[in-house]
This record gives structure tokens, sequence and C-alpha cells, in this order.
């Protein structure tokens, strides 16, 4: 699995939709209906990671506590990867 920013996903489909090439008035619709449903199906997912659920889960646990190093582990989880 691999995560994606869904919000960039959708301003993807939403772009794509707007450059609607079609000249043909029911393939014009027809783009912009599978446009509309793809987005929503997207937004319609479930969040795969939630960083802020997994930065508290962690605190709890006493995985991440308030030092250099669990600041910065804080830090990579945010970024979502060290790169």
């Amino acid at each position: 699995m691999r995560l994606i920013d869904a919000d960039e996903l959708i301003n993807a489909i939403e772009k794509s939709r707007n450059n609607n090439p079609h000249k043909d008035r029911c393939a014009m619709r027809n783009h912009d209906t599978e446009h509309a449903h793809f987005a929503k199906m997207v937004s319609d997912q479930p969040t795969a990671f939630d960083k802020e659920k997994v930065i508290e889960a962690l605190k709890e646990e006493g995985c991440i506590i308030d030092n250099d190093a669990g600041n910065r582990a804080v830090e990579i989880i945010e970024k979502g990867g060290c790169k």
C-alpha cells in the first residue's frame, strides 16, 4: 500500500473535469459525471494513516518522550518520512 495525498488527487480530478475535451453533449455530461463520481469515491475513503493519532498513541505508550529524539520522531511522523 502507498499513502497518497487525497486532496491533491481530488484537485487533479477537478482540473481534468474542468478541462473537458468532448464536443458531443452526451460525452461532455458523461465526462463530468464520471469525474464527479471518482472525486466523491476518493473523498469517501477512510484515512489510512492519521499522524495525529499515531503521535498521540506513541506518547501515551511512552514511546516518545519530550526530548530532542522524541521531538525529531514527531517531526518525521508529521512530514511522513525522513526525506
